[in-house]
């Protein structure tokens, strides 16, 4: 494996260890808390600029609920990453929303952009 594929895969983990942080509203504090970790060290591994050990991501999975394979699954190709804006939306619709708010924030979305295909 060549070293970009290396920064290619530490990028697509950090933007997927943030994405699923940010819904789950942690601070990189409070996720290093609850992984044994240090909040700073969980801000490195999200800009790609650490590399994370298995065991210190499987701690980081067990503390975010979710199966190891959601943060590591890369697939053959580079994923379509959120940009930020994309992150805020989906971190203020994802809160604790009563049904029916989403379906109108939903409803508004499709109305500005049109269906998805």
């Amino acid at each position: 494996m060549t070293e970009r594929a290396v920064k290619h895969v530490r990028k697509f983990l950090g933007q997927r260890l943030r994405a699923l942080r940010k819904q789950r509203l942690l601070s990189q504090e409070r996720l290093g808390e609850r992984s044994g970790l240090s909040g700073k060290f969980i801000g490195e591994v999200e800009r790609g600029e650490k590399s994370i050990s298995l065991d210190s991501l499987y701690h980081v999975a067990t503390a975010l609920e979710v199966p190891l394979r959601d943060l590591t699954d890369v697939g053959d190709k580079p994923a379509a990453v959120p940009s930020e804006e994309a992150e805020k939306i989906f971190a203020l619709v994802s809160a604790r929303r009563r049904p029916e708010e989403i379906r109108k924030a939903y409803n508004v979305l499709r109305a500005m952009f049109g269906r998805a295909s």
